[in-house]
């Protein structure tokens, strides 16, 4: 008797989600067909990336590739946040207990990096097929077939698939398709940004660093790539765009770099080697990021507000999730609702966590009072723009109504991280030494051992216990092993602490 032949996992986009999808499903022995609208390479933003990116790309086995591109190598990011106020700079320095463990990643021009993982794709076996654009979506609920219809230099035509993955950036497809598209009222950002070729580079534990600044307008950032060019982009808000149609996008990038201190000792002799090109920056969200046989990855899914450098990694990790997912869904077709569940609480767990650090670094700011820094201020925890919002909710506990406990932990840890961050002198120089943090954070963490040690237990209140299903991708083969947490009626579970199916038994 002959076995039904098995129907292609459908990846709509070749950036980084999508090459990364294909990449996991290859090495999961998954066939594959990558749409690509584009021919490669493309220009893209966004090119300051996190050690957690490197991690993957290391146990995918192309991280050689990555680094024989000869990138800017990225120990660390540098924030002026204030006018006057010292230097904070976040290091990425951790113990390498694993070989996939990071404690740098590189700023990359995309076009090339974008280029480097998808033809490790196709090289890996899977189907690229670049200038295909799809322009319609099915996901396969209610048991209907999943397919996608494509058009190609006149042609048209559709493939059926067993699942489908939606990387097709803000385009969004499929969360354009099903109205599931949720725009973010707290970050409403507009984007201005070029290139310029030469400049001042840093040397010593600042060579490398992506330096974020802020500035009346907003904040500007400052990233070094190879070949001697720096990428420069002021991030405002809409409100800025009222300036910008009176005195025009180049007048109003030039007045905005103008005002910022670190960019003009950087740029003093560099020219500018592109045009100056603008964006609306809106953070949003689709309000379900799994469906039918379907999987929303990237920037399909969500974006947010660029300040951490966290959309390529949320890319990279959704589309290593999505593809976990779908290849325990051919071994296991009735874990359709679980891995499904699962997916989108990982995902949102990711996203929620950006979220609330960004809220706590705004918080955080003494900028110039300005429409930019106005809006981004919290009047409390009944501030509407955060009805509904799980990272907000999440932080000012269990209840957001009638108190501003959320406000006030956002200050406490603002705090913290100027304690723990802050460099001990305000000019950004050469001479900054790594050692001055690490030695501050070892002064905290010997201070929380102490309280540590000093309680004799620690109480959780609740009416039942329950053991919570959920799943972990391993390490290296990217299977999904199930896991369980200790859990309650009110949906908390114990998450650090997840148990295997064989300790259940043991």
């Amino acid at each position: 008797m002959k076995t039904k032949a098995r129907n292609p996992v459908i990846v709509v986009g070749g950036g980084p989600a999508g090459s990364v999808a294909a990449l996991c499903l290859r090495k999961l022995r998954r066939d594959v067909v990558v749409f690509e609208r584009e021919k490669f390479p493309r220009y893209r933003l966004g090119e300051s990336l996190l050690p957690g990116t490197m991690s993957i790309l290391n146990r995918l086995g192309v991280m050689d590739r990555v680094e024989a591109a000869n990138f800017v190598k990225k120990s660390a990011a540098t924030f002026i946040w204030g006018p006057e106020q010292a230097p904070w700079t976040f290091t990425f320095a951790t113990p390498r207990t694993a070989p996939w463990v990071y404690d740098h990643a590189y700023q990359v021009t995309r076009a090339e990096y974008d280029q480097i993982l998808l033809d490790a794709a196709r090289e890996r076996g899977a189907d690229v097929r670049e200038e295909h654009e799809v322009t319609d979506i099915r996901v396969g609920a209610d048991g209907g077939p999943v397919s996608v219809a494509w058009r190609n230099n006149g042609s048209t035509g559709a493939l059926e698939g067993d699942f489908v993955i939606d990387a097709s950036g803000t385009r969004g497809i499929v969360a354009r398709k099903l109205g599931l598209r949720r725009f973010d009222r707290y970050f409403q950002n507009l984007a201005v940004w070029s290139y310029f070729r030469g400049g001042k580079r840093f040397g010593g534990d600042l060579e490398g660093n992506i330096f974020s600044v802020t500035c009346q307008e907003g904040w500007i950032w400052i990233i070094p790539l190879k070949d001697d060019i720096y990428s420069v982009g002021v991030v405002s808000d809409k409100a800025s765009s009222a300036r910008m149609r009176e005195i025009g996008v180049e007048a109003f990038y030039r007045e905005s770099l103008a005002r910022c201190r670190l960019a003009r000792d950087v740029l003093n002799g560099a020219e500018r080697c592109d045009k100056v090109r603008v964006i609306r920056d809106w953070a949003y969200d689709a309000s379900s990021v799994a469906m039918g046989r379907a999987f929303l990855c990237g920037d399909s899914a969500c974006f947010i507000d660029p300040l951490f450098s966290q959309g390529v990694h949320l890319a990279t990790y959704s589309a290593m999730l999505a593809s976990a997912g779908i290849d325990h869904l051919y071994r296991s077709p009735g874990d359709a609702d679980e891995i499904r569940t699962w997916y989108e609480k990982s995902y949102r767990e990711a996203y929620n966590r950006y979220h609330e650090f960004l809220a706590a670094f705004y918080s955080a700011n003494s900028e110039l009072p300005s429409d930019f820094w106005r809006n981004r201020q919290i009047a409390g925890a009944a501030d509407r723009r955060f009805a509904g919002k799980e990272w907000y909710t999440a932080l000012a506990g269990q209840h957001v109504e009638g108190h501003a406990e959320g406000v006030e932990d956002l200050e406490e840890r603002a705090s913290t991280l100027a304690h723990l961050w802050q460099h001990n002198r305000n000019q950004v120089d050469d001479e900054f030494d790594e050692t001055e943090l690490s030695l501050r954070r070892l002064r905290w963490a010997s201070r929380m051992m102490h309280d540590f040690r000093r309680m004799n237990r620690i109480t959780w209140v609740s009416n039942e216990v329950r053991l919570v299903p959920s799943f972990k991708v391993h390490p290296t083969s990217f299977r999904l092993e199930r896991q369980f947490f200790v859990g309650d009626e009110h949906g908390r579970t114990m998450a650090a602490y997840p148990l295997s199916e064989g300790e259940l038994h043991t």
